[in-house]
């Protein structure tokens, strides 16, 4: 069982953190942590080999973390974050080929606050590269690859009837004791069972998404120049997006039913998986500018849900002490709308400042650090359960949206030429404001009423490609 040293870091009483998972979420608790003058350990389920360059990275195999390589999107409110946290991580994500893309091209004359809406472009596997590189540089932080946790150690009742958690077990039988237990370890992650064995029940707030998607990526050199901005769209039946990434790489996901089998079974095989590509408008653009190199095969991912866990009594005091969660661990949002990084990111910046402000009090940090994520990371689950709701019908013949919705999509219709209103939709769908922010803005609400008020005048894009049917007719006629 590990020793415990107590010492005296920049904020007050020194403490050994456990951090389960190595993701993003994982090592940017574990650097913010660590730099805050804690001793962390972070704790690896995979045996991530050593990577030499962010190509050598991209190409291990992540058993237990498989949507490292999915399509991501690294919204603005991430750029955002490591700017003004962790500018190290910053410059050496761009050293090693990402690059930036600002959101604001078609809004006329630069304002103040344009710089925030930036994204960054980039392979998940880049980021996870260069962090874990960071961490490991990092005094007081310790990575341990190959370790598997299989449950926590703790007190049912401690500190006025709160059970309190001291450490973790290790999957080769062996304890870890900690002042403090991190649960970064994804969607998948146990907390209920876990925190249940303890007394502690964890509620939870599910709503499936009713997706699935499919992705493949390729190596790519044409370049950004000439490219138009508009590389997704939504046929109804199928979703679907295009991401340059590093290193003259880029990836296509194809969004379905989870329960349109045919269409499943044809995208799985990579020639259709092309073929389809080739067919929308946006993607195809990839493959009209060529040459294009597949790498890999195709990669599905299913089970995609919003999710949101309660560390909180009805009262607001702590379920638990001495553990907290973050990432998809805590909340989960649909990774259709590509928040999932921002979000862990901003929840790791969080434990640290909660941890800063109340080092000696268990309680007050869990109070705070859950206030908190209610108020900047809940929303985002909300709002991905409504936008879900409103592209849940994927087919042809789906009913005319409502008074409401069609409103609600003139409003969208009308962020691509008025630039009040484009602004405030970018820095609501980049995390920048939440719903609510937005619609209490007067200069936004002014402009959103006029439209609302006149739908007709802003009409959604004409959708262009294949039908469902004519899809599956082309791919009929490609081999197997």
């Amino acid at each position: 069982m590990a020793k415990v040293i107590h010492s005296r870091g920049r904020h007050g009483l020194s403490q050994h953190i456990a951090v389960i998972g190595s993701g993003v979420g994982g090592l940017t608790a574990a650097l913010a942590l660590g730099r805050a003058g804690h001793r962390v350990t972070v704790l690896e389920r995979d045996r991530v080999p050593h990577a030499a360059d962010p190509d050598e990275a991209f190409a291990a195999d992540r058993h237990g973390a498989p949507q490292v390589h999915q399509t991501h999107g690294f919204l603005a409110r991430l750029q955002v974050v490591l700017r003004d946290r962790f500018p190290d991580v910053l410059d050496a994500v761009l050293e090693a080929g990402a690059t930036t893309m600002p959101t604001t091209a078609d809004f006329g004359e630069p304002e103040a606050g344009d710089d925030d809406l930036r994204v960054l472009i980039m392979r998940r596997t880049t980021l996870e590269w260069v962090l874990r590189q960071k961490a490991s540089e990092q005094d007081g932080v310790e990575i341990r690859a190959g370790v598997g946790v299989s449950g926590l150690v703790g007190a049912p009742r401690r500190h006025g009837g709160i059970p309190a958690v001291s450490g973790v077990h290790l999957d080769d039988g062996t304890e870890l004791a900690a002042d403090l237990v991190v649960a970064s370890n994804g969607r998948r992650a146990p907390l209920p069972q876990w925190l249940g064995e303890l007394g502690v029940h964890v509620p939870e707030t599910v709503h499936e998404s009713g997706l699935m998607y499919l992705s493949r990526w390729y190596r790519w050199t044409a370049g950004l120049d000439g490219l138009d901005p508009k590389l997704g769209g939504d046929l109804g039946f199928v979703k679907f997006l295009g991401v340059p990434g590093d290193g003259d790489t880029l990836s296509i996901t194809l969004a379905i039913a989870s329960n349109d089998a045919d269409l499943r079974r044809a995208l799985a095989d990579p020639a259709r998986f092309d073929l389809t590509c080739q067919l929308l408008p946006g993607p195809n653009q990839f493959f009209a500018r060529g040459p294009i190199e597949p790498l890999g095969d195709v990669r599905p991912m299913a089970g995609l849900l919003n999710r949101v866990r309660r560390f909180l009594d009805e009262n607001g005091q702590p379920t638990v002490l001495g553990f907290h969660a973050i990432g998809d661990a805590h909340t989960c949002t649909n990774p259709l709308y590509g928040r999932g990084c921002a979000l862990a990111t901003v929840q790791a910046t969080l434990l640290a400042d909660s941890l800063d402000a109340h080092p000696d009090d268990p309680a007050a940090r869990a109070a705070m650090y859950e206030a908190a994520c209610e108020r900047e990371v809940e929303p985002w689950f909300h709002s991905a359960v409504q936008l879900d709701a409103m592209g849940a019908d994927l087919n042809e013949g789906a009913a005319a949206p409502t008074p409401e919705a069609a409103a609600m999509g003139a409003v969208f219709a009308a962020a691509a030429t008025d630039p009040v209103i484009g602004r405030g939709i970018a820095r609501c769908m980049n995390l920048l404001m939440t719903p609510s922010e937005l619609m209490s803005d007067p200069a936004f609400l002014a402009r959103a009423v006029t439209v609302m008020a006149n739908p007709d005048d802003f009409p959604l894009p004409e959708r262009h490609g294949p039908t469902r049917a004519e899809l599956l007719d082309s791919l009929g006629s490609v081999a197997a």
